[in-house]
């Protein structure tokens, strides 16, 4: 019995469900003779226009005379045991430990701590997912800003409003292993073969749900409207930490407060933990009818029923190579939303449903920012680009707005297209605020996007601007055990640490932590 993978198995729309019988078509051998089948992987391909298709990689044994074809190899099998224990459970803690955020990051550490053996409490500074998403609902109509209850703030962390996107660049046991966890809680297991996941706010509100249930059963204990004011060292080591006034002990602290929380990289400053600055993006939010970029990317006659909207991933590069500006976090049939973490600021971000059916589709369209001299200088950036927003847009969360035809040509609008966005807009010319390195970046990647879709400049609304594409500051920490390099027992995980970005990774940095961890011996 020989082990095969084939690559790129064509299959078409309406026969997603026979994979197995494509397969048997292809190497022209019976169904039923096709052994311990797996689809390992698959996407929609849709190079040629107008005829889009799944491409399927999948797995079998078959028994019969070796098969040959252009896209069939001999498998040898995989050892699940990708790592060494070793590895794993390498890093003492003590039995009692402390997390600070609930968003991925927070909430797989403390997940995989709870079943490694460990007691913990989280803390998290914003509300349950359920309380959470009336406050938000609130403030589009009443615009009364809560700092601690937010599109960025509260269980689930800033990806609970957004496409909920799933896929990264690494797939590794971690990552493998809170796509797993999804699954159990109730997310289809398509995930873990679909080659662009996603899962949409609505089935996030439910899986957070279901991760909480999980975590109180195993013991762990949530602390809500809980908010990390300082902590203590004592010889370089972490001793105390103060939620809502009260000073707890704490041999170990996990921080996941995620890549918004400022409060928290002030506090860290002032007590000598290192940071650093790095690396980031800044841009825009555009935004397009969904049957434009459907007609560009499947082709007239796709059926969306059957594809889903379509996606697109833009990148536009300087005469030396280097990227000028690029699209991020795209929302098929999505909606923009008012993002801000503190008063007086506002930027944008987008969202989408599971379904993902809406007429419009946006995107960021982000320019990269290189790392600053001084320590501050990209969140002062950030900052003082939200303050000029919030302020064009009439200290009342409108958002600042422009069609990309009249960006191009530098003039305000005398009149704007529909928009998703749900506090108004408002008319500007971004020339005279956003940065002029950031506006000609920007305008050469408009330029460049219009030759991939046709109708993209002409048919483009900007709502700006989009600055929360990463953190712009790093909390410094050892590789090996993700803890602080200036504080023993403090653990700096998930995007606000500054090495992970997505849902996915977050919680993959939480994973990791967990499974690190092996428990002090007590004399």
């Amino acid at each position: 019995m020989n082990l095969y993978s084939f690559h790129e198995l064509p299959v078409p729309l309406h026969q997603k469900d026979s994979v197995k019988q494509k397969l048997a078509q292809e190497l022209r051998i019976r169904e039923h003779e096709i052994q311990s089948f797996k689809v390992l992987r698959y996407s929609l391909d849709s190079r040629k226009k107008n005829a889009p298709h799944w491409s399927f990689n999948v797995q079998f044994e078959y028994a019969g005379a070796p098969l040959s074809h252009a896209r069939l190899s001999l498998t040898a099998p995989v050892s699940e045991h990708l790592e060494d224990d070793a590895y794993y459970r390498s890093i003492p803690f003590p039995q009692e430990i402390a997390i600070v955020g609930a968003g991925p990051a927070g909430l797989w550490a403390a997940l995989h701590f709870l079943r490694n053996g460990f007691r913990v409490h989280l803390y998290e500074q914003g509300k349950p997912v359920e309380e959470r998403m009336k406050d938000i609902r609130r403030f589009f109509v009443n615009r009364k800003f809560n700092p601690y209850s937010n599109v960025l703030f509260g269980e689930g962390g800033a990806g609970t409003f957004s496409d909920g996107k799933l896929n990264t660049r690494t797939r590794n046991i971690f990552s493998q292993t809170v796509l797993e966890d999804m699954v159990a809680a109730g997310i289809s297991r398509e995930i873990l073969t679909f080659a662009k996941p996603h899962i949409g706010t609505d089935k996030l509100f439910y899986l957070l749900k279901n991760l909480r249930r999980q975590i109180l059963e195993l013991g762990g204990t949530i602390h809500f409207e809980n908010r990390l004011e300082d902590i203590q060292l004592s010889s370089g080591r972490l001793s105390q930490i103060r939620i809502n006034g009260k000073w707890i002990s704490a041999e170990a602290l996990v921080l996941a407060s995620g890549h918004s929380a400022r409060e928290v990289y002030a506090l860290l400053r002032e007590r000598g933990i290192a940071l650093e600055s790095k690396a980031f993006a800044m841009g825009v939010r555009v935004e397009h009818p969904q049957a434009l970029i459907n007609a560009c990317q499947l082709g007239k006659n796709a059926d969306t029923r059957l594809t889903g909207n379509a996606e697109y991933a833009l990148t536009a590069k300087t005469l030396n190579g280097t990227s000028a500006a690029y699209s991020f976090c795209m929302c098929p049939g999505g909606v923009l939303v008012p993002c801000a973490s503190e008063a007086g600021t506002f930027a944008t971000n987008g969202m989408s449903h599971s379904h993902r059916r809406g007429p419009y589709a946006n995107g960021a369209i982000a320019v990269p920012i290189p790392a600053s001299e001084t320590l501050l200088g990209n969140l002062n950036a950030q900052r003082n680009l939200e303050q000029k927003a919030f302020e064009i847009g009439g200290k009342n969360y409108a958002a600042p707005a422009q069609t990309i035809e009249a960006f191009l040509h530098r003039k305000t609008d005398q009149k704007l297209p529909h928009s998703t966005y749900p506090c108004g807009l408002a008319p500007t010319n971004h020339w005279e605020w956003l940065g002029k390195e950031i506006c000609a970046s920007l305008a050469e990647g408009f330029q460049n996007f219009e030759r991939k879709i046709p109708g993209f400049i002409k048919n483009g609304l900007i709502v700006s601007p989009e600055t929360r594409t990463s953190s712009p500051l790093r909390i410094c920490r050892h590789n090996d055990s993700l803890e602080s390099v200036s504080a023993a027992g403090l653990y700096v995980i998930g995007e606000g640490a500054g090495y992970a970005g997505g849902i996915v990774t977050s919680a993959a940095d939480g994973v990791r932590l967990a499974c690190r961890a092996r428990k002090e011996k007590t004399a």
